[in-house]
């Protein structure tokens, strides 16, 4: 993924940090959001079951990001690594794609399930972030 096409709190997440992100995790950003359970009421004494569908509200969702680290040298790598581990240990990250002009995916960093070093140049995350609320993508 060539520079320009993700940003991680307003930095251009390729020049930053050697970051770019595999098809899944646009995937995953793009998939529409959960609404909120339905209030319900199963009355007994009547059929079926009553459902107030107004208003709707959005749930926030659970997202699984796998992105990949590159970097010329073993140096440049774990310079880059430090940098992003800093990033991420702050907890807030917000997220553009250039395929969606506009929109921030304002999320939270839970963890990161696997990191894979291949090659002293090439790193692998998946991590996993809360997007707290889908509605707010401004």
């Amino acid at each position: 993924m060539p520079k320009g096409q993700l940003k991680i709190n307003g930095k251009d997440a390729y020049e930053t940090w050697g970051i770019s992100m595999d098809d899944t995790s646009l995937s995953a950003l793009m998939t529409p959001p959960a609404v909120k359970p339905y209030i319900s009421n199963d009355d007994r004494t009547k059929h079926g079951k009553e459902y107030l569908t107004a208003p709707v509200y959005v749930d926030s969702r659970d997202l699984t990001l796998q992105l990949n680290l590159t970097a010329k040298d073993e140096e440049q790598f774990f310079a880059r690594y430090i940098a992003f581990c800093e990033v991420l240990a702050k907890g807030v990250l917000d997220i553009e794609t250039s395929f969606q002009s506009g929109v921030v995916y304002h999320c939270i960093y839970q963890s990161c399930s696997q990191f894979s070093q291949f090659m002293r140049g090439i790193g692998k995350f998946v991590l996993k972030v809360t997007e707290m609320n889908p509605n707010n993508r401004k």
